[in-house]
């Protein structure tokens, strides 16, 4: 809070803020991920490097001369002679070539962690570079880890916390997961990260940038609920927006997790990243906490009926069980086809059945989804009488950011899809 204590009193001034008040989480966010005062974000999304253009700042040169200068930076810093690498770089081009071209980027970047210069490396790597340039997703990602790791090697943490947070709600891998490293620096320098995730998640939808964020945010926030959140986790089991909802409802059910004398060992390891833990919520709290169960279990959205099926098996209730069995026979499924679509064999599977099943194994119950990769009789025989939900976007936000992975049958399912 001393660190932050000026950005945070001073954002809506710098934001130029003319709505409604915004809560204290909201400004606290606002403060830690740079929205007020990180010149290198871009507006959309926030968290990017890439939206600058070469051809703006690039210096009008006789033909093949600036490949060429290009060309032997590059072969310096691969040749590990740094010195030369940024002497070149320094004596040939500007600093905003310099930085807005991901060749140049970096090669002068890395050559001046080097030498030890990881503030003159800083500014190279947190500046925009050219939104044209070929793998700008790719070199997205790697420019912000690279001037995060910067940031924090010159001591610099507020921006080594802003790009952090970047690399935690928005990794840009496939599939989509927080980066452990940012999550541990966060953590070593004492950001309240439930904090920042409930500021974005107040967040006006007026507001640039955090309000993209959303979706990572309730992924992040579910995945480290606990009683003191049982009430905003109540509040948005109740959203019209589906993802949202879903993700209360996986939290609730974490909340009102029982142990079970018996249960098998590890058990819940299709259903959660991490060991449950049993809170001393109150019958009432979680007789309305099943009543939230009960209604995702009737959606017709198939993203409330998998975090139903997981959230009741997490309950343990032995009355859960016939639900469960009921979600096993769940009719929705996901389908992609292979790259190039030559094949008639084509990849299949159900993500309510998938939960419910693994949350059967805890009542020693096997059941088994199917799915899998398939062709000919069997896809047919699989999809008869199912419901193809691939496209099914109903109820969802078009301006969010993607959603991160972070639950075990989601990972499976995500990483399976993206090869295709």
């Amino acid at each position: 809070m001393s660190l932050y204590r000026d950005e945070i009193q001073q954002a809506s001034v710098k934001l130029k803020w003319r709505g409604e008040r915004l809560t204290d989480d909201t400004l606290y966010a606002i403060a830690l991920t740079g929205l007020s005062w990180e010149t290198c974000w871009g507006k959309d999304p926030l968290f990017s490097l890439c939206w600058g253009d070469l051809s703006k700042v690039r210096q009008k040169r006789e033909t093949g001369e600036y490949d060429r200068l290009r060309n032997a930076v590059v072969a310096s810093h691969s040749a590990q002679d740094h010195v030369r690498a940024v002497t070149l770089a320094e004596e040939h081009f500007r600093p905003e070539e310099i930085q807005c071209d991901p060749v140049l980027k970096q090669a002068v970047g890395r050559s001046w962690m080097q030498i030890g210069q990881p503030a003159r490396a800083l500014q190279v790597f947190a500046a925009p570079f050219d939104m044209k340039a070929p793998g700008a997703i790719e070199a997205d990602r790697r420019f912000r880890q690279e001037a995060f790791e910067a940031a924090r090697r010159a001591g610099q943490t507020q921006r080594a916390i802003a790009f952090a947070l970047s690399l935690v709600l928005e990794p840009g891998v496939d599939p989509p997961v927080p980066d452990p490293t940012a999550m541990a620096f966060l953590q070593e320098k004492g950001v309240d990260l439930d904090r920042v995730l409930l500021g974005i998640l107040q967040a006006p939808e007026r507001l640039r940038g955090l309000p993209q964020y959303v979706y990572p945010a309730a992924d992040l926030l579910a995945l480290r609920a606990t009683p003191r959140l049982l009430p905003f986790f109540m509040h948005l089991a109740q959203s019209d927006d589906v993802h949202l909802r879903s993700r209360a409802v996986f939290a609730l059910g974490v909340l009102a997790y029982q142990v079970r004398p018996g249960d098998p060992p590890g058990w819940y390891a299709g259903l959660l990243p991490f060991p449950p833990r049993e809170y001393g919520l109150s019958a009432g709290e979680r007789q309305l906490i099943l009543r939230e169960v009960l209604e995702a279990a009737r959606s017709d959205r198939y993203r409330l009926r998998a975090a139903a099926a997981i959230a009741a098996a997490l309950i343990g209730d032995g009355d859960t069980v016939p639900l469960l069995q009921k979600l096993a026979r769940d009719r929705a499924y996901l389908m992609t086809k292979p790259a190039g679509g030559r094949s008639s064999t084509v990849k299949i599977y159900f993500p309510v059945r998938m939960a419910a099943c693994a949350g059967l194994a805890r009542f020693g119950i096997v059941a088994q989804p199917g799915g899998g990769e398939l062709s000919g009789k069997a896809l047919q025989n699989a999809r008869r009488g199912g419901n193809d939900v691939t496209g099914d976007t109903r109820g969802l936000r078009r301006d969010a950011r993607r959603s991160l992975v972070v639950l075990p049958q989601e990972v499976f399912v995500a990483t399976a899809m993206l090869r295709e």
